[in-house]
């Protein structure tokens, strides 16, 4: 028997198949810690917790004749350890490697067991005796813990569904198969069903959700009229309009990451997210700025989850543009059956909102679906999303008299779909094998372009173009483990991920221009010099619609060392292959560097770590090609050179058990190459493509605002986020703090927009606050939540459209229109928004619950991000939730 270096706190977990987290997660636990010698003697009563003083388990009947592994002889005594310790322990004496999920094993339960020497199959029996769960060989020296079928008729008692320790959580997103959170090198934040946060958020609205829980992003409050994500900030600006990071949905990847607010927060079970560039390395192009991947439910019919569940709420939004409170209403359904090992669920989701606008009202349909299968060497998911949601628009009342009848809003639309399915392999001892397929796409129409500055007829197009895309994913990855529980231990990932995008337009060409002289077309001359009122270098972008065709290729190589289970090393890169229509293909290096290190001193917890990556991001990708110029420049986007971001990270996080924790990250970016839509004078010559009407004067003369997609430079992106949590008994609180500096390094020559160096970038928040707190009793729950997005830079949209209003109708010359150098006249800084939000639950008996949820509490509808878009008020709305 080897013997340990640390006393039975200081555990040293190691994962040996974390490959399985992609959808139950399997958690080895072939860890490194204390374990009694042989000849060893106790009093049966020391130190013995107290839940182990009533409930000693009988010592292991003899005569039962194992396989190998299993007759392998221990010495089983566990009344000092929980149920995670006594498992490390015989590991190590044993020389075996287990497998197990920590959804169907209470690790946290104290394992109340004393006897002599015994096998390790009927060890195995003993500790894990009323779990449902039992040995499984699996190799010579591997044994997965697996479901009986006793156990697949129903979930572990409620004591047993305790969460692991934080640094065990196997995370997903970080790696490219998932690994224990300890070793991964740059910050993460998960929001879990576990920890309350989703099961009580009450939101309607992932980006709701987000906002002021993960530090460092920022999503601004949509009308419920609205539905792509408009970001503020992830770590500062990395694109313009269309700045988000890489979305999947159980890992496959939403064709149009701005389409996540489509998602229904009460079918998901965690969110995990990084910020910045670091995971580009493994998840491709498009991750420039972070990568979210919601893993949604897949849970059976147990003690907490009901058979049936049945929700319903109606309550009042108030606004200060309607005669009279609006109503807002949500119900839904679930149907589940099986259990954690052998699932499958449906789901149904109604909501709609009234006129909180005159004129403007909103309807969302979601239905869900998922099942899994767990087995002694395989988990198998498979997931279904649908949205759809139809919306009638109407000019924002703030800007009435200001726009003509051609900006009046069109009937909005949109569909959304994701369906795939996951299946993880355990090739043998030491292998581990992922496979996931799926299909994402969407259908949009007359979806406002928010990113455009101008508010005026010039965008009118755009709002009535029609498109969608699809993207179908494949990827394959493979994991080798070695030296497990050894002093030196690592894992080698070799991974192989092919999307292909087909997108579709009605060939609308907006009010998009592009350059005519090729040599405009390549890295910081993008747009050329040429003054705003001249149109001799520019040419409309001449596509006629159809379909489009594209995609990305990449191969990974992934490597992780740990030395002594407290230094561990990270390094991988990705080669990616980018096939853009009508553009020069191009090969990416996409590296990612990281270390962390660990110090454990009994429940205390030290975490140092930093890391550097490299993302891109092409200039023509769904989200832009087929939202914010509805599918219309082809030619426009594919003439730019990509956008680009690098750097690094370094932090530290402290914690004490599962009660508190305190994380640290400072961030490091330059970003280069981003795209902006640059307003210019089009003299269209009455062609009608930009929108606009007459041309001023009456003289014949047609001009209009347009826009040139073109590159800007640099954009330096620095800054810190905190993060602190705290748990006691049933008071939950948790706060983040992030400060940004996002600021133009340097433009590129040529760019004919309104930045200059040193100037902050647009709609990017100084510094952003969540707070949050939970209470949770035995009948009743309450929680509570204050987001604050502060001093930030945009357009007086007001004024501007006043500007060009009065422009138009004084027949004044091109060169006084606001577009171009000119728009920094109308520049303004922006105080704050804060959101305050409320939930409170009572259980009124036999599985029926009384809610009660109140959103913007402070009945703020105006000043986010820009002072005409108009938000529903304060909204209250009480229901019931039913379990059968």
């Amino acid at each position: 028997m080897t013997k340990s270096r640390a006393s039975g706190t200081h555990r040293r977990l190691r994962s040996s198949l974390a490959p399985l987290a992609a959808a139950l997660l399997v958690l080895p636990a072939n860890a490194d810690v204390a374990l009694a010698a042989p000849g060893s003697r106790r009093s049966p009563t020391a130190d013995r917790p107290p839940d182990c003083a009533s409930r000693i388990a009988a010592p292991p009947p003899a005569g039962r004749v194992w396989p190998a592994p299993l007759d392998r002889v221990v010495q089983l005594r566990a009344d000092d350890a929980t149920l995670r310790e006594a498992l490390a322990r015989i590991a190590r004496e044993a020389r075996v490697r287990f497998s197990y999920s920590p959804e169907l094993i209470p690790l946290d339960r104290p394992a109340c067991v004393e006897a002599g020497d015994a096998a390790l199959g009927d060890a195995l029996v003993v500790l894990l005796a009323g779990t449902g769960i039992a040995p499984v060989v699996a190799g010579t020296d591997q044994v997965v813990l697996a479901p009986t079928r006793a156990a697949a008729a129903a979930d572990a008692p409620p004591e047993y569904a305790r969460t692991t320790s934080r640094l065990e959580r196997v995370v997903v997103t970080g790696t490219a198969t998932g690994a224990p959170e300890r070793e991964t090198p740059f910050a993460l934040t998960v929001i879990d069903a576990g920890s309350g946060a989703l099961a009580r958020s009450g939101t309607q609205s992932l980006g709701q959700l987000l906002d002021g829980a993960v530090p460092g992003m920022w999503m601004w409050t949509q009308s419920p009229t609205s539905a792509l994500a408009r970001y503020g900030s992830v770590r500062g600006a990395s694109s313009f309009g269309v700045s988000a990071p890489k979305v999947y949905v159980d890992g496959i990847e939403m064709a149009n990451p701005l389409l996540l607010t489509t998602l229904d927060p009460s079918r998901v079970q965690r969110v995990e997210v990084i910020r910045g560039p670091q995971g580009a390395a493994l998840y491709g192009a498009d991750a420039i700025g972070g990568v979210v991947n919601v893993v949604t439910r897949q849970e059976g019919v147990g003690a907490s989850t009901p058979a049936a569940e049945l929700r319903a709420s109606a309550g009042t939004s108030a606004s200060a543009f309607a005669s009279a409170p609006v109503l807002a209403q949500d119900y839904g359904a679930v149907l589940r059956s099986g259990s954690a090992a052998r699932s499958a669920s449906l789901g149904v989701t109604v909501s709609t909102l009234g006129a909180f606008v005159p004129g403007a009202d909103a309807r969302q349909l979601g239905a869900s679906a998922s099942a899994r299968r767990v087995g002694a060497r395989s988990v198998v998911t498979a997931t279904a999303q649908f949205h759809g949601s139809n919306a009638e628009p109407s000019v924002s009342p703030l800007l009435a008299g200001l726009q003509t009848s051609a900006d009046s809003g069109a009937r909005q639309s949109v569909r959304q779909y994701t369906v795939g399915t996951t299946v993880t392999l355990l090739g043998s001892d030491r292998w581990t094998h992922a496979l996931v397929a799926g299909l994402d796409g969407y259908r949009l129409a007359g979806v406002s372009t928010d990113g455009i500055p101008v508010s005026s007829p010039t965008d009118s197009a755009l709002r009535t173009a029609r498109g969608g895309a699809d993207r179908a994913t494949l990827r394959l990855s493979s994991t080798a483990r070695f030296g497990a529980g050894e002093a030196r231990s690592g894992a080698l990932t070799f991974a192989a991920e092919h999307s292909t995008a087909r997108e579709q337009s009605n060939g609308e060409a907006g009010a998009l221009l592009m350059p005519r002289d090729p040599r405009y077309g390549s890295g910081d001359t993008t747009g050329g010099p040429t003054p705003p009122d001249s149109t001799a270098p520019y040419d409309r972008d001449a596509h006629a619609g159809g379909t489009t065709w594209w995609s990305n290729t990449g191969v990974l190589t992934q490597g992780q060392l740990a030395l002594a289970n407290a230094l561990f090393l990270n390094g991988g890169a990705r080669v990616e292959y980018i096939s853009v229509p009508e553009y020069r293909s191009q090969v990416a290096l996409l590296p990612m560097l990281g270390a962390s290190w660990l110090r454990e001193r009994g429940p205390l917890a030290l975490k140092l770590r930093a890391a550097y990556g490299r993302g891109i991001r092409p200039a023509r990708t769904v989200a832009r090609g087929a939202t914010w110029t509805g599918g219309s420049a082809e030619r426009v986007l594919t003439s730019l050179a990509p956008e680009e971001q690098s750097g690094i990270e370094t932090g530290a996080d402290l914690l004490w058990g599962d009660h508190a924790g305190f994380h640290v990250t400072r961030f490091d970016q330059r970003a280069s190459g981003l795209v902006q839509p640059v307003a210019l004078i089009d003299s269209g010559g009455g062609s009608g493509t930009s929108g606009g009407g007459p041309g001023p004067g009456g003289d014949g003369d047609d001009y209009r605002v347009a826009y040139q997609l073109q590159n800007v430079g640099a954009i330096d992106n620095r800054g810190w986020e905190l993060q602190a949590t705290s748990s006691a008994g049933p008071l939950s609180l948790a706060a983040t703090l992030s400060l940004v500096s996002s600021r133009v390094h340097r433009v590129a020559s040529g760019y004919s927009g309104d930045l200059r160096p040193g100037d902050r970038m647009l709609e990017v928040p100084a510094r952003t606050l969540g707070l949050s707190a939970t209470w949770t009793s035995g009948r009743w729950s309450a929680s509570s939540s204050v987001a604050r997005a502060s001093d930030w830079v945009n357009y007086d949209l007001l004024a501007l459209a006043r500007a060009i209003a009065t422009a138009r109708a004084a027949g004044t010359s091109p060169d006084y229109y606001p577009v171009g150098p000119r728009l920094r006249d109308f520049w303004r800084t922006y105080d704050g928004v804060t959101h305050v939000n409320a939930r409170a639950s009572l259980l009124l008996g036999r599985g029926m619950w009384l809610t009660l949820t109140g959103d913007n509490l402070l009945n703020r509808q105006l000043g986010e991000p820009d002072n005409v878009t108009v938000l529903p008020g304060r909204t209250v709305t009480a229901g019931v939730r039913a379990g059968f």
